[in-house]
């Protein structure tokens, strides 16, 4: 019975973590584009857009204009080098839900 329980608790304790890996399934791919644009995309190097909050579609077209050279910028084409477009999607909703409110026009 004490392992039942034991088993029981490592399940349920478990689970939260799980649970925040399905919710945001790009937080491991985005770890790569953290170093310009910070943990939360509220960006971190001088010049770097703050991308956190911004809406996931807008960030897919974005990412979509580097990997398709319509943008250019050797350091995101080299990070979304094998990136499919559930990858990009990914990445996308990851900065979406992890950062706040930016000013868009900075991104255009």
């Amino acid at each position: 019975m004490k392992h039942t329980l034991s088993l029981l608790l490592a399940a349920l304790l478990a689970l939260p973590l799980a649970v925040r890996a399905d919710q945001l399934p790009g937080e491991a791919k985005a770890f790569k584009c953290t170093g310009c644009h910070g943990p939360a995309g509220m960006k971190s190097a001088p010049g770097q857009p703050a991308i956190g909050g911004r809406p996931a579609e807008d960030l897919v077209a974005i990412l979509l204009d580097y990997q398709r050279l319509r943008r250019i910028n050797p350091a995101m084409q080299a990070l979304l080098l094998g990136m499919d477009d559930a990858d990009l999607e990914d990445v996308a909703e990851f900065f979406s839900l992890a950062g706040g409110a930016v000013d868009t026009a900075y991104l255009r």
